[in-house]
C-alpha cells in the first residue's frame, strides 16, 4: 500500500478497494467465483489483528490466525444440455459433466473447515513473512455423492481416488521469502527471495491480461469465507524494486520453480471438464475414462475384442479413450521487467510499461501416437477380401454397368481367365493374388493416400501404447502498458491496461484434437452397432472393424509411413490482445445513492474487457459448448482414378445406436473479438446493532459480445451472472457470511449449452474468525 501512498489519498483510498489482480481463470472453471471472492475480498475482508511481540530489543513480530467453517448448497435442477448423452443428456461430449452429475438440487456440495496463519519477523532493514494453511472437506471424505448416469459409468456417486485425496484436506505452505530494504546513495529498494506474489497490471476483474506471473488455486476461491489472496499461489522467485529518480522506478523478477494452475478436483461441483482437473487420470470422449462401453487405454482391455460390432458377436465400441500424464516442469527460466512512472502534473497519474517471457500457468495436451501395430495405415486388398467380403461386394454393387464391365475385362486379362459377370464371381476374382494391383487401386482415396486400417484392432492396439502428455507451453513473450489516475470533476478513479502476448496457446477444437489423434494411430475406431447400409464413418457396407481415416477440417492427416510416433498437439500458437478499464467510485454519507440506501458509504467498481486472438480462418478453435463435426468426412473410394464412393460427410450420416447419436454440425465456435463487462457494488450499516456492521453487496457479469476461446477466461454474448452476498461483523474479528449466486444465458443449440453455470445456482454461509 506503500505505492498508493504515494499517489495522493484520493488514489490511495481508490487502491485500496480495487487491489491488483488476483482473480480466477477461466468461464468454464471460474466465471461464478469472481463475484463472489472479490466480494469477500474487497469489502468483506476481515482486518488484521493477530498477536504482536518483540524478541530481545530489536525484532518485531505479528501472527494473525484466521479460522473458518462453512458450506455450499446446490439450488438448481439439472440442465440436460451441461450432461454428456451417453451419460443421460443431450451434449455430445461427457468431457465436463461429471461435477455435474455428482450433485443433485439441494445438496451439500461441500462443507469446509479452514485455518490460516502467517508469521511476520522485522528486524532492522531485514524481514521475514511466512503463510501456511490446512482445510478439511467432510462432503469429499465421505465420498458420498448423488448417483446418476448410467450403470457403465465409473464411479457414479463418489470421487474417483485421485480426486478425493486431493478434495477431502490438505496442509501446505504459501508464502516463505526474506527480504531487504536498502539504499544506494538516494535511491531506494527492496529485494525478496523465496516463495512470493508479485502482483502486476491494473485489471481486477478481467483475467488474462498483464497479471500472470502466480497462479490462481481455483478451489480456493470456492471454499466459504475464501479470500481473494488465498487463491494467489506464491512462486519461487527474486524481485527487486528500486526508485531510479523522482517519480520512476524499476522493478524486475527472475522465477526458477514452476507452479501451475491448481485446478478443481475432478467430480468437484465447480469442475467444468473432466480432463484438465486435479485427479484425472485419462481424457474422455463421448464417454468417460473408464467407462465399460468404451476401449480404456491402460485399462488392461484387449484390443481385439472390438474388431467385429456387437451385432456380429464382438462388444459394443462408443468411444476410445486415452490415458493422461502430467508434464509438470520441473524448473522454468520466466522473468520480467516493470517500469513505473508517476506524474505529478497529470493529477498524480501513475503510467506503467512491461515486459515478460514466461511459461503458460495454464495446461495443454499432446498425444504422442505409436502407429507399429500389425497392419496399421492401409487396408490391404487381401485384408478386404478375405475378411470383409460384405464391404467389398458393397463397393462393387455401387459401380455402373461400363465401370463393372471394365473392372471384368482387367480381371481377365491379369487372370489371363474369363471372370463372370456377377458380384460374387468379381469379390473370387478379385482375390486371386495376381490381380492385388487392381484391389489396391479399389481402396485409394484418390490421391495416393491411405484410407485406413484393418483390423480396427490394430488402432486400438497404438492407442493403448499411446500417452496424452498435459504440459505447460513455455516461451510467451507479454508487453503491456498500464495506468492509475483520478477523474478530478467526478472524483472517479480509473485504471486501464493494454497488453499484447505472442505465442499464447489457444486449444483447437476437442473433436479436432481427438480424430486427428485417432488418425494418427491408423484411423477412427468407432464404430455402430446395427447392420445399416451406411455406417457411423461411412464405410458403405457392413463395418468388419475397419478403423477409416477422417479428413479433419484444417488439420493435416498425420503421415503413418515413418517409424517414429506422430505427436498431435491440443493447442495452436496464436497471438493476443487484451484491454480493461475500471471505475471506481466511492459515495461518502451526503450522496443521494447513499442517502437513498440509509448506509454510510457505497462503493461501486465497474470494469470494461475486451479481448482481441488472432485465429487462423480454417481451423476449429475451442470454447465451451463448442463441439461439431462440420466439414468432417472419410476420403472417397476409387477405382483406376474413379471416384465409386464420394467421401461421406459425417453430418449427413443418420443417427445410430441406442442412444440415436448423431454428428452435429459445429456450433459456438469462438471468436476473435469478445468482450464484457463486470463488477461490484457494496455498501456499509455500521454499528446496526450494538457493535455489529452489516455490509451487503452485489457482483455482476455479462458477456457483451463474441466468444473467447478456451482455455482463456473472458466471456461469451449473452452469458450473465449475479452474486449477492450479505456479511454481518462483530468486533472487527468475527463475521458470518452468506451468498446466493445464479447465471443465465448461453443455453441451446446443437453443441450444448455455452454456460456451464446455467444450472450451478447455488448458495453459502460462512463463519470465520480472526485472531
Amino acid at each position: 500500500m506503500e505505492e498508493a501512498q504515494a499517489r495522493g489519498p484520493r488514489i490511495a483510498a481508490a487502491v485500496k478497494l480495487a487491489p491488483k489482480k488476483m482473480t480466477p481463470f477461466s468461464r468454464p472453471m471460474l466465471r461464478g467465483g469472481i463475484m463472489a471472492t472479490a466480494a469477500v475480498a474487497l469489502c468483506l475482508a476481515l482486518p488484521a489483528l493477530g498477536a504482536e511481540f518483540t524478541i530481545g530489543d530489536e525484532v518485531e513480530g505479528q501472527i494473525i490466525t484466521s479460522l473458518s467453517t462453512g458450506f455450499q448448497m446446490r439450488l438448481a435442477d439439472r440442465d440436460p444440455r451441461n450432461v454428456g448423452l451417453y451419460n443421460g443428456g443431450t451434449h455430445h461430449a461427457s468431457s465436463t459433466d461429471d461435477g455435474n452429475l455428482n450433485f443433485d438440487k439441494y445438496d451439500i456440495i461441500s462443507q469446509i473447515t479452514t485455518v490460516t496463519s502467517e508469521i511476520s519477523l522485522k528486524w532492522q532493514d531485514f524481514f521475514v513473512y511466512a503463510r501456511g494453511t490446512a482445510f478439511y472437506d467432510s462432503i469429499a471424505d465421505n465420498n458420498d455423492l448423488a448417483v446418476n448416469g448410467p450403470q457403465e459409468r465409473p464411479y457414479r456417486g463418489q470421487y474417483n481416488p485421485y480426486a478425493q485425496d486431493r478434495a477431502r484436506y490438505d496442509a501446505e505452505m504459501l508464502d516463505y521469502v526474506v527480504g531487504y530494504n536498502y539504499s544506494i546513495g538516494d535511491h531506494f529498494g527492496l529485494v525478496k527471495i523465496g516463495n512470493q506474489v508479485l502482483n502486476w497490471g491494473e485489471a481486477l476483474f478481467t483475467i488474462g491480461g498483464i497479471s500472470v506471473i502466480n497462479p490462481i488455486n481455483v478451489s480456493k476461491i470456492r471454499v466459504p469465507g475464501a479470500e481473494l489472496r488465498d487463491a494467489l499461489i506464491p512462486v519461487p522467485m527474486i524481485s527487486n524494486s528500486i526508485d531510479l529518480f523522482q517519480g520512476v522506478s524499476l522493478e524486475a523478477f527472475y522465477q526458477w520453480g514452476f507452479e501451475p494452475f491448481k485446478l478443481e478436483a475432478c467430480g468437484s461441483y465447480f469442475s467444468f471438464t473432466d480432463t484438465l482437473c486435479d485427479g484425472a487420470t485419462g481424457v474422455p470422449s463421448l464417454t468417460d475414462y473408464g467407462d465399460s462401453r468404451a476401449f480404456n487405454a491402460g485399462s488392461g482391455q484387449d484390443p481385439s475384442d472390438f474388431d467385429f460390432p456387437a451385432s456380429v458377436g464382438g462388444p459394443q465400441l462408443v468411444s476410445a479413450n486415452m490415458r493422461l500424464q502430467d508434464d509438470e516442469p520441473s524448473s522454468v527460466n520466466d522473468w520480467g521487467v516493470a517500469i513505473r512512472a508517476l506524474v505529478p502534473e497529470l493529477n498524480n497519474t501513475e503510467f506503467q510499461f512491461y515486459y515478460m517471457r514466461y511459461t503458460s500457468r495454464l495446461p495443454s495436451i499432446k498425444a504422442v501416437v505409436p502407429h507399429d501395430a500389425p497392419g496399421t495405415g492401409h487396408v490391404s486388398g487381401t485384408e478386404l477380401v478375405t475378411n470383409a467380403p460384405a464391404l467389398l461386394g458393397g463397393v462393387l454393387n455401387g459401380l455402373g454397368v461400363n465401370e463393372l464391365d471394365g473392372l471384368v475385362s482387367a480381371l481377365a486379362g491379369l487372370l489371363n481367365s474369363p471372370v463372370g459377370n456377377s458380384v460374387t464371381d468379381i469379390v473370387a476374382a478379385l482375390a486371386d493374388p495376381l490381380a492385388q494391383p487392381l484391389v489396391d487401386a479399389l481402396v485409394g482415396n484418390g490421391s495416393g493416400g491411405i484410407y485406413g486400417t484393418y483390423p480396427r484392432s490394430a488402432v486400438l492396439e497404438n492407442l493403448d501404447n499411446t500417452i496424452l502428455h498435459k504440459y505447460y507451453p513455455s516461451g510467451i513473450d507479454m508487453l503491456g502498458f498500464a495506468f492509475n489516475t483520478m477523474e478530478e470533476w467526478t472524483g472517479i478513479a480509473i485504471n486501464f491496461e493494454l497488453s499484447y502476448k505472442h505465442d499464447v496457446p489457444v486449444y483447437v477444437a476437442e473433436t479436432n484434437f481427438l480424430v486427428t489423434t485417432y488418425n494418427a494411430a491408423g484411423g477412427v475406431p468407432v464404430d455402430p452397432v446395427t447392420n445399416a447400409p451406411i455406417t457411423a464413418l461411412g464405410l458403405p457396407a457392413t463395418n468388419p472393424g475397419i478403423a477409416p481415416i477422417v479428413n479433419v477440417p484444417g488439420t493435416d492427416t498425420p503421415s503413418l509411413s515413418g517409424a517414429s510416433p506422430n505427436t498431435v498437439y491440443l493447442d495452436k500458437r496464436q497471438d493476443m490482445w487484451l484491454a480493461s478499464m475500471r471505475f471506481t467510485k466511492l459515495f461518502a454519507s451526503t450522496d443521494n445513492i447513499t442517502s437513498v440506501l440509509g448506509a454510510s458509504s457505497v462503493t461501486a467498481l465497474v470494469e470494461f474487457g475486451a479481448l482481441y486472438f488472432d485465429l487462423a480462418d480454417d481451423l476449429k478453435y475451442a470454447s465451451y459448448g463448442q463441439f461439431g463435426y462440420s466439414g468432417f468426412g472419410t476420403a472417397p473410394l476409387t477405382v483406376g482414378g474413379l471416384t465409386v464412393v464420394p467421401p461421406l460427410m459425417a453430418t449427413g450420416l443418420p443417427p445410430y445406436g441406442d442412444y440415436d447419436f448423431y454428428f452435429p454440425a459445429t456450433g459456438k465456435a469462438p471468436t476473435r473479438w469478445s468482450g464484457g463487462v463486470q463488477g461490484l457494488i457494496f455498501w456499509d450499516y455500521p454499528d446496526i446493532l450494538s457493535g455489529v456492521t452489516l455490509t451487503p453487496a452485489i457482483g455482476f457479469s455479462a458477456g457483451l459480445f463474441g466468444t473467447t476461446p478456451a482455455p482463456h477466461p473472458g466471456f461469451t454474448k449473452g452469458v450473465n451472472s449475479i452474486n449477492l452476498q450479505l456479511k454481518a461483523e462483530y468486533l472487527s474479528n468475527t463475521a458470518v457470511i452468506v451468498n446466493y449466486y445464479k447465471s443465465w444465458g448461453g443455453g441451446g443449440g446443437e453443441g450444448g449449452s455455452r454456460n456451464p453455470y446455467i444450472d450451478r445456482d447455488f448458495m453459502g454461509v460462512t463463519f470465520s474468525y480472526q485472531f
